[in-house]
């Protein structure tokens, strides 16, 4: 065996052997050469194009996404043709309600401009597609929000999200459009937020292949203020619903709280906003009783640490 010297073995793996790597190429070449310019039958799968919807009809049902085609052309076209997948077999549909079966033809096989030298030879599978297609209705759905805002500590959402449009209009067929009762936005979760937000989200229809809506998207806002809390006192405390020919003593007269919410709506906030009292018709008819207040809501407004909790309700004739 012949010992290879120390100059040859400093050298590079391709310049020891470039020679059989350049020998071996060659002969690939001529192999790829030879097969590329025969003539070969291929079976290859195409997509199968869902018909252009049209405005008031709908394909109900499910239908295969693929075809199954036997082809014939030269070896490199075949190969390039593999490579860039440019076929697609379309579907000629008549628009019509009811069900339809279509037989598709070679004919509707599309193999795309730079397949010019490959014949379809046959169509394999399917042979035939079922199609059910409906007529198509509208109705007017709420937009359900998916957005959850998450504030830094000592911030607050100031009322609701707000969503406009506040409602979309759907198209499909009857028989969903009648399982529909909303359409959502897409889940949004903001995180660390203190200022006010607004955006565009897109809405997600349950069945995007069947169901369609107008607009696709809707514009939310939010408003986020540094949070505030104020102790109110002393607010009145009045009554409600006495028997006939009888007023109240409402003991202790007033009552004290705390008010939260954003600094723009408490700091301008007083005790004269506020209405508390005694709804005498939703308590036990006991003269031992003890009532609790109400609090007619403030918009914006949340309470907190009321006090008293229980009042002492006395009924005097007029």
């Amino acid at each position: 065996m012949m010992q290879r010297t120390p100059a040859q073995q400093k050298k590079p793996f391709w310049q020891r052997y470039k020679i059989h790597i350049a020998a071996t190429g060659f002969a690939i070449l001529i192999w790829f050469l030879v097969v590329s310019n025969g003539i070969y039958d291929y079976e290859i799968t195409v997509p199968i194009e869902t018909p252009v919807l049209q405005p008031h009809y709908v394909i109900t049902n499910e239908i295969p996404t693929q075809a199954r085609i036997k082809v014939r052309g030269q070896g490199l076209a075949l190969l390039t043709f593999k490579l860039f997948q440019e076929g697609r077999l379309e579907l000629n549909v008549v628009w019509e309600p009811g069900e339809k079966i279509v037989y598709p033809r070679i004919q509707d096989v599309i193999l795309g401009s730079g397949a010019h030298s490959i014949s379809v030879l046959q169509l394999i599978d399917p042979l035939e597609i079922t199609l059910l297609i409906e007529e198509t209705a509208s109705r007017i759905v709420p937009v359900k929000s998916n957005i959850s805002i998450k504030t830094l500590p000592g911030y607050t959402v100031v009322g609701n999200l707000r969503l406009d449009p506040t409602h979309v209009t759907i198209r499909g067929p009857q028989a969903l459009l009648q399982m529909v009762d909303s359409i959502a936005t897409a889940e949004l979760i903001l995180q660390q937020v203190k200022s006010p937000v607004q955006d565009q989200i897109a809405l997600i229809s349950p069945q995007p292949d069947k169901l369609f809506f107008q607009p696709s998207e809707v514009l939310f806002q939010a408003d986020v203020q540094k949070l505030m809390e104020r102790r109110l006192s002393p607010i009145p405390v009045g009554s409600r619903n006495l028997p006939h020919g009888y007023r109240a003593i409402v003991l202790p007269a007033s009552l004290s709280l705390i008010a939260e919410g954003g600094v723009e709506v408490i700091s301008t906030l007083d005790e004269k906003d506020i209405v508390a009292y005694i709804d005498y018709a939703r308590q036990p008819k006991d003269a031992s009783a003890q009532f609790p207040a109400y609090l007619e809501p403030v918009e914006n407004v949340r309470y907190r640490d009321i006090s008293p909790k229980r009042f002492k309700l006395i009924l005097e004739k007029e």
